[in-house]
Parts: structure tokens; C-alpha cells; sequence
């Protein structure tokens, strides 16, 4: 049809003149690739394409942002409330209601963390990964409760979350079972992750109740080693460490 407002067999092409093709295959990875763009843009990401610290840093906050929108993540934190998590940890006199509200808070691991935790496991195990994919695990391990994370009201939240170690909530006030995310997604835990995780069983050590299984921090940071050099700690000699040099992570960015 002469006025059909989309021709179907040139949607594919950047310039029919120049019969430039805006989607292409590489090895099965589909990329979208323009003459006025220096860089490709691949669907699924690997150790290669995420190599650049900036470029992993926008992969992982998108991801992240887009999993903060999803209709899921607004159910599990209404599945939460639901079931008694309608007021804030800290300030127990504070409920959820029409003039107050109350956040959904990741304890121990942000929810950046989190994304680096999978995204590295994946990488490290499969080889490859899109954010589609992140999203979705992001979403079964929510809904799995494997997720650390309590509710605060909007001001301690914004405290806690700026406080670092200082702002860790206690075992007893966390909901989900952090310690099977740990051990599902091991081969994603960096030394940035190990830190954290290390730090918050050292500092409650003790007040954990009987149920948690809590993992030993020595095979943390096993995990971590290996994750980093492919071989244990007692193997890194002249390898740098950021636990020996005492500086942050090779990576930059968590």
C-alpha cells in the first residue's frame, strides 16, 4: 500500500541507499550497530564488553533502575507488608499509612551489590548474560526470600543507607535467607562483597539466631580469591589483594 506508514521490508535497514543492516548476529549475539557510532551495542554482555569500569557501572545501575520500576518488585514489597512489615525497624511507632511511608531497605548487600553478586556469578559460570536476565533472577530470588532487607521509614532510610558498615540492622530485624544467596551465587562474590559480608558476621557475632547458617568467613574469602585469581589465598603471593594492599577493588566501582 502506497500510504502504509511503516515499510516492513526495509525496518531492518539503516539507509535502503546504503543497505546497512541496524541489527546483525555475531556468534549468536544479536547487537545493534549505527555508521555514526564508534562502538557496537551487544544484547548479551561478557568479561570482554563489561572490561571498562564505567561501562559495567551504567550496565549494572540500568539494571537495577529498571528492576526498581518492575510491576514484581512493587508486589514483593506489598507481599512483605502484608504479611506484618508495615513499620519501620528502627522507629517501631512509625506504621505505613497515608502521610507516612515506608521503603523497602537491603541490609548487609545493596541492591548494587546484589546485581554485581549475580551478574559476576553468571559471567564467571556461563560465560554470558543480559540484563533481562539479571532482572529475572533478581526477581526469583525476592520472591525465593533469599534477599536481605527489612523496612524503614523514608528518613532512616536515607541514613542507613549512607552509614556503611555503621548502618547494618541487626540478624534479628533482616528478612531472608541471605546465607543460600551466598552459597547459590558464590562464584559472583568479589572482595568488595566478602568485606561487607565478613564485617556484619564479625560485628553481630553471637546475636545470630539458630536457624541462620552462618557462612564461615574464611571460605568467603576463599571464594573471593578464587573468583579474582582463579586460586586460593594460600597460592596469591605476588598477586595484588586489596585485603594485603589495603586498598579498594581492582574493579573500581563497587
Amino acid at each position: 500500500m502506497e500510504n502504509e506508514l511503516i515499510n516492513y521490508d526495509k525496518l531492518n535497514e539503516y539507509d535502503s541507499n546504503l543497505n546497512y543492516d541496524i541489527i546483525s548476529m555475531d556468534d549468536n549475539n544479536p547487537y545493534l550497530t549505527s555508521p555514526n557510532a564508534t562502538t557496537d551495542l551487544y544484547f548479551y554482555q561478557t568479561k570482554d564488553t563489561l572490561l571498562d569500569p564505567e561501562v559495567y557501572r551504567s550496565f549494572i545501575k540500568n539494571i537495577e533502575a529498571r528492576f526498581r520500576r518492575s510491576k514484581e518488585y512493587k508486589t514483593y514489597k506489598a507481599y512483605l507488608m502484608s504479611i506484618g512489615f508495615d513499620h519501620c525497624q528502627i522507629m517501631g511507632n512509625v506504621e505505613s499509612g497515608e502521610q507516612v511511608d515506608i521503603e523497602l531497605h537491603h541490609n548487609i548487600l545493596n541492591l548494587f551489590d546484589i546485581c554485581i553478586l549475580i551478574c559476576e556469578h553468571v559471567l564467571n559460570t556461563v560465560g554470558f548474560v543480559s540484563s533481562f536476565d539479571i532482572i529475572q533472577l533478581l526477581i526469583n530470588e525476592h520472591f525465593a526470600n533469599r534477599i536481605p532487607c527489612t523496612f524503614l521509614s523514608t528518613t532512616m532510610h536515607q541514613v542507613y543507607t549512607n552509614s556503611g558498615p555503621e548502618g547494618y540492622i541487626p540478624p534479628n530485624m533482616t528478612w531472608g535467607r541471605w546465607w543460600e544467596l551466598l552459597a547459590k551465587y558464590k562464584y559472583g562474590i568479589t572482595f568488595d562483597i566478602a568485606t561487607k559480608i565478613n564485617t556484619y558476621i564479625e560485628r553481630y557475632n553471637g546475636q545470630f539466631p539458630v536457624s541462620i547458617n552462618v557462612p564461615q568467613q574464611e571460605q568467603i574469602l576463599n571464594f573471593a580469591y578464587y573468583n579474582e585469581f582463579g586460586m586460593s589465598p594460600d597460592k596469591v603471593s605476588n598477586v595484588y589483594s586489596p585485603f594485603k594492599e589495603g586498598g579498594g577493588n581492582p574493579y573500581g566501582i563497587f
